[in-house]
């Protein structure tokens, strides 16, 4: 769980129409046998345990069958953090009222009733007790209280003003030049395929050749015989963000220098930039959840550095 409002309660809910398909899919178990593997320990977290039976509701809840070993090692590393969170949460005497969590727990209710269906039954069969949703919508409210205590209209500004283009609307007009790599490829592939593109772009620098002229020589996108023109894009818009991320920091008629991507190993130019609009209080919300999230992660690696955490089984299995 590497965010507090990705919970597996949020997940959950999504994943109701999948959950409950899967679960009459799944053998079933002699209850002996069933009962003592749930209470197996898989591992203490500063004492408390986490056991297979927390393990298989997460997996549950999360809508998961069959989870391979990466998700599994993944899942039980998010139990880990939210027991390290929930400590702290009640160490910072951080309590959700009882009357938003009603609340909460009464809209969970109610998008489950649009979809045509009883909460309590879809709850239960999903493995929710009363006290288990409560617990599950507790946490992320908890932090969110927390996260409005520790992070201040002084942060929200810095960090918009750090970041004023990528959350301000601003659009930019760009081109690239994309060569492929092959599949599997090598470090030195990689590095052979960025060197091509480092002689293109310094051609195109000392104008041997323009980049509309290169883009249609040897670019492999799609838009190369308009220039390598990519569609007019905001940081995260149409564009793929491994792109805007590149494009943003150059001026107009700036080439990037080769990178590599899902897609291949790109240059890119800035043909145009168009300013943003939105103001910090247009976006207000949205910073909140970047910082939010920022938090978390450094609470989490906090709390890990000084946490006794034991592993009962092996934890690659």
């Amino acid at each position: 769980m590497s965010f507090p409002f990705r919970i597996s309660l949020i997940v959950s809910i999504f994943a109701v129409g999948i959950s409950l398909h899967t679960q009459n899919t799944l053998p079933a178990a002699d209850p002996e046998n069933k009962e003592t593997s749930s209470s197996k320990v898989l591992v203490t977290v500063n004492g408390q345990s986490v056991t297979q039976a927390d393990l298989d509701f997460a997996y549950l809840s999360r809508g998961m069958v069959n989870a391979p070993e990466t998700a599994r090692q993944q899942v039980l590393e998010g139990l880990i953090n939210q027991r390290l969170i929930e400590d702290f949460l009640a160490q910072q005497k951080i309590t959700v009222p009882p009357q938003q969590l009603d609340q909460s727990v009464l809209r969970i209710e109610k998008l489950i009733r649009k979809k045509g269906d009883a909460p309590e039954q879809i709850l239960a069969k999903m493995g929710f007790t009363p006290e288990k949703l409560r617990a599950a919508i507790a946490l992320p409210l908890s932090w969110n209280i927390y996260a409005k205590r520790e992070i201040t209209p002084a942060q929200m500004q810095t960090y918009f003003d750090a970041h004023r283009e990528e959350l301000d609307g601003t659009r930019v007009e760009a081109s690239h030049i994309l060569l492929k790599l092959p599949e599997n490829a090598n470090q030195e592939s990689i590095q052979h395929t960025k060197q091509k593109l480092a002689a293109l772009r310094k051609q195109i620098l000392a104008g041997t050749l323009t980049f509309t002229e290169a883009a249609a020589q040897h670019s492999v996108a799609p838009s190369k015989n308009e220039g390598g023109k990519l569609v007019t894009s905001a940081y995260r818009g149409k564009t793929p963000v491994v792109l805007t991320e590149q494009i943003f920091p150059l001026k107009a008629g700036e080439i990037s220098a080769p990178f590599q991507s899902p897609f291949g190993v790109h240059i890119v130019t800035l043909n145009k930039k168009h300013p943003g609009q939105f103001s910090l209080e247009d976006i207000r919300g949205d910073i909140f959840k970047i910082l939010s999230q920022s938090l978390w992660k450094n609470t989490i690696q906090k709390l890990r550095g000084n946490a006794k955490i034991e592993w009962k089984t092996d934890s690659s299995n």
